[in-house]
Order: structure tokens, then sequence, then C-alpha cells
């Protein structure tokens, strides 16, 4: 799903008694520019009056997703391998991120053996 309209249209035609879990592809829509927050923060609304719904956070880009999502209180988000070694990092100081930047390109340039 990408709107709140399409969460709203699904919602009139379940079954109230079946679990339902309504994915909502927020990468896929940031990729073209589009605020997935919006659509997320309306079907959220939308399910509320439905024990058996969940909304699911999908396509997820980068770890700043996981925090938009867990702000929103969605219920489930997917999350791949890559990104989730990135949210375990969080945390971390802007000194301390800034010296592992430069450790990463000292080495980087020792591995290149470029001279100038």
């Amino acid at each position: 799903m990408y709107t709140a309209k399409q969460t709203k249209q699904i919602l009139n035609k379940i079954n109230k008694k079946t679990k339902v879990i309504i994915s909502l592809f927020a990468g896929r829509m940031a990729d073209v520019g589009k605020d997935p927050i919006p659509e997320f923060k309306k079907s959220l609304k939308y399910a509320r009056n439905y024990k058996n719904v969940e909304i699911l956070w999908a396509s997820v880009r980068e770890p700043y997703n996981y925090i938009q999502a867990k702000q929103l209180k969605c219920h489930i988000i997917t999350v791949p391998p890559l990104i989730i070694e990135k949210i375990e990092k969080f945390g971390k100081t802007f000194n301390k991120l800034t010296t592992d930047t430069v450790k990463g390109f000292l080495k980087d340039s020792k591995k290149s053996k470029f001279k100038i």
C-alpha cells in the first residue's frame, strides 16, 4: 500500500475476526520524493479502530526509518540486516563518529597506495 486512502479501503473490506497486516512501502514512497509520515499517521489512526489490524513499515532504506516508525508507534517494521548493523551503532557521539570517519579515510588512503 502507498496511501492512507488505500488503507481505509482495505479496512472497509476485511473480516474483523482475521488478523490483518497492512504493509505501507515507506522506502518506495521516499524513493520518489514522497514523505511517508503523513500516510502512516492517517493509516495508524484508521487502524486504531480494529484490534485485528497491524500497520507494517516496509522498504526501510536508512537507519533513521527505525526511529520514525518507532515514534509513530508502527506495529511492525521490517529491517534488512545491513540497516540493523547501523542501528546497533546508534548513540555514538559526534566526536567518536568524527574520529571513526577520519580513521576510515586514513585506512582507505593507505590501501590505495596513492601518493601526492
